[in-house]
């Protein structure tokens, strides 16, 4: 509420109370003695005392440019972005872990003892047990490799005594020290067959460093 004093072309000054809006007049005045209107004097009164309001009301320029730079910055924000892996203290690289864990296998240590190694460098427990898994099955193979190779040997062993008897019946005569060792041969041949049939069929009963076998 404002109050408005018009002097009107005639001579009379007449003054009264009003509440512009929108920056104008809500009414028309005329003046009380001759009857002019004197709305638009009134209207540029208010306008004189209510600058401001005489515009209608505009979003601020800042606003119009934090709203085009709104959806950038959201679209940057949505943006994944990759784990990026790190190793505490005394943890080694991925590829240098497996690499230990084959070695711990192959050496014979329990499948447990591997899983808490990895474990201890930064391996969730089921991949561990996975990669365990793995390579306790390469462990296996190559078991299975080497108790074929003992298999075959033994069975050229068993073969030697054999022969030597053949050989002895047709010249006639037996030399004693001679078959003895080649029986002794045929022992330890008959000793890697059993040895190399374990080893196929049963290869994780066996303990120790692989390749000591």
């Amino acid at each position: 509420m404002i109050t408005i004093k018009i002097q009107c072309g005639c001579g009379q000054r007449y003054a009264f109370d009003a509440e512009p809006v929108h920056g104008r007049m809500p009414y028309a005045v005329t003046c009380p003695l001759c009857g002019v209107d004197g709305t638009a004097a009134a209207n540029e009164i208010i306008a004189q005392s209510m600058p401001i309001d005489t515009a209608a009301p505009a979003p601020p320029s800042v606003s119009v440019a934090a709203a085009a730079v709104a959806p950038s910055v959201h679209l940057t924000s949505a943006r994944p972005t990759a784990p990026r892996v790190t190793h505490l203290p005394g943890q080694m690289d991925r590829s240098q872990v497996k690499h230990e864990a084959r070695a711990k296998i192959l050496w014979g240590d329990e499948p447990p003892e591997v899983v808490r190694f990895l474990m201890g460098q930064g391996i969730p427990r089921p991949e561990a047990s996975e990669i365990v898994d793995e390579l306790f099955q390469e462990r296996a193979a190559e078991i299975r490799g080497k108790g074929i190779v003992k298999l075959v040997g033994g069975g050229v062993l068993i073969c030697v005594p054999i022969a030597a008897w053949i050989i002895f019946n047709n010249i006639g005569f037996v030399l004693v020290k001679t078959f003895t060792l080649t029986i002794a041969a045929g022992l330890y041949g008959l000793w890697l067959v059993l040895r190399g049939a374990i080893m196929i069929f049963t290869p994780k009963s066996e303990a120790g460093d692989v390749s000591a076998e």
